[in-house]
């Protein structure tokens, strides 16, 4: 062999040996950082993000029928009135006229069970009414919510009174379904009272 050749040879061993191609490093051998998670390609870094493809799926609450109850088929109910008053003077204190909304509906979860059901009366995402259903939460049940005051959630427009509440369904690993509801208040109050934190003193 001349000697030209085994110099060429030669130079073709030791350049990768001596470090003088380090920028020669394709895609697919990219060197692995032993202290994280990135990977360093052409002398770009790549950040490798590993996400959690086990994500809990809330409830998904079904309403088949949503209405409100009259007051007048509460027999306990006038206009749903809950007053308070001084023991001694027999002076009222308080006034608050409460609804009544009644559903059928069910609840389904791919991935949990079902652990709570029922209205969050203060908007806070916490059930503050719980349901029970002697079946499981996937036959459709009926439910009836306790006497909702007409100030909760309260808002007004245009002289119209409405309350607010959620119906809410929450599973065993944390996963909650909300279903929101803004309910005119105004044709169950008597005499079509305008919206009022308290009605104490105001004539029916």
């Amino acid at each position: 062999m001349r000697n030209d050749q085994i110099f060429v040879l030669l130079l073709v061993i030791l350049l990768p040996m001596s470090g003088c191609m380090d920028n020669a490093i394709g895609d697919v051998e990219g060197m692995e950082d032993d202290e994280s998670n990135t990977t360093v390609v052409n002398n770009t870094t790549v950040v490798n993000n590993y996400y959690n493809q086990t994500n809990n799926q809330p409830p998904q609450i079904y309403v088949a029928v949503f209405d409100e109850v009259e007051w007048r088929e509460i027999p306990y109910a006038n206009y749903g009135r809950v007053s308070t008053y001084d023991p001694n003077s027999g002076e009222e204190l308080t006034r608050m006229y409460h609804l009544h909304w009644y559903w059928f509906f069910s609840v389904m979860d791919v991935d949990s069970n079902i652990s709570e059901v029922g209205i969050d009366l203060d908007l806070d995402q916490v059930i503050d009414h719980h349901f029970t259903t002697n079946d499981t939460w996937s036959d459709f049940s009926y439910h009836m919510s306790p006497g909702i005051a007409a100030s909760s959630g309260l808002f007004t427009h245009d002289d119209y009174c409405f309350v607010r509440f959620n119906l809410m369904a929450i599973d065993d690993d944390g996963g909650v379904g909300i279903i929101p509801y803004t309910m005119p208040a105004n044709h169950e109050l008597p005499n079509n009272m305008g919206c009022q934190e308290d009605y104490t003193g105001v004539e029916e």
